[in-house]
This record gives structure tokens, C-alpha cells and sequence, in this order.
């Protein structure tokens, strides 16, 4: 097994890095959008808390005083369920995020362990070369002390 064999794990990785990449965008952007939510849901709490009480006035003006009332407070539910669909979309984006950051890491992972593996089939062929460089050389010794005894003889 070569690293050309990996050329096809490796387009799989670089594909599953892009995936993540994005989905890591859109979680920082469901995020932002969370927090501006947030934001938008605190300052029409706030407009709601400042608006005045009605202390006197007429009729007609006890009932304009309800409907700004009215209106601010329907405007706080708007912004608390805006909050909370943004919340909703946000904790799916970080689900999804962290689903591809796996993939990412499984095919890494991967890549790793044949590195690994080729690593090892490496060393044992450089260890059987090396054995038989040794045997070799050893027959070799054998044989010029056969044959310089046979000479000295």
C-alpha cells in the first residue's frame, strides 16, 4: 500500500473539510443571528419596562395608552420566540457542526493508520533486507576462511 492508494481517502477528507468548514459558518452565523435575537428581545423588554403608567387622562386615552401597552408587549413575545426559533437553529448548526467535524476526523484518522501501517511494512522490509545483507556476508566470511584454508593447507 503507497500513498497513491490514499489519493481517493484523500479527496474524501479535503470534500468532508469543505462540509465542515461550511457548516462551521453557518453555526457562527446562527450564532450572531442568536445573539442579535437576544438583543432585539432585551430592548423591547427594556421599551416595555420604560413605558409609562397610565396615571390620568380620558378615556380615550386610557385606551391609546393600552394598545401602546398592548402592542410593546406582543412585540416582546415576537422577539422571545424569535429568540427562541434562532436558538432552536443555532443548537441544530452546532449539531451538525460537530457531526462533520467527526467525519472529518474519522477520515484523518484513517489516513493516519495506513500511514502507519506502511510505516511498519517499510520497517519489516528494511529488516528482511538488512537480514539477508547479514547472511550474505556471513556466507561470504564462511567462504574466504574455507577457502584460505584450503590454500594454507
Amino acid at each position: 500500500m503507497n500513498a497513491t492508494a490514499d489519493r481517493g481517502l484523500t479527496a474524501v477528507r479535503r470534500v468532508r473539510e469543505a462540509r465542515e468548514r461550511d457548516s462551521r459558518v453557518g453555526l457562527q452565523q446562527a450564532l450572531a443571528a442568536t445573539r442579535q435575537r437576544q438583543a432585539e428581545a432585551e430592548a423591547s423588554r427594556a421599551r416595555l419596562e420604560a413605558a409609562p403608567s397610565f396615571s390620568s387622562g380620558t378615556a380615550e386615552e386610557y385606551r391609546a395608552h393600552t394598545r401602546l401597552v398592548r402592542a410593546l408587549a406582543e412585540s416582546v413575545v415576537e422577539k422571545e420566540e424569535a429568540v427562541r426559533r434562532s436558538t432552536a437553529v443555532a443548537e441544530e448548526s452546532r449539531r451538525r457542526w460537530g457531526l462533520d467535524r467527526q467525519a472529518v476526523r474519522t477520515v484523518e484518522l484513517l489516513l493516519e493508520r495506513r500511514a502507519e501501517e506502511r510505516r511498519g511494512d517499510r520497517a519489516r522490509r528494511e529488516s528482511a533486507d538488512l537480514d539477508e545483507l547479514a547472511a550474505q556476508g556471513w556466507l561470504r566470511n564462511r567462504l574466504a576462511e574455507a577457502t584460505a584454508k584450503e590454500v594454507l593447507a
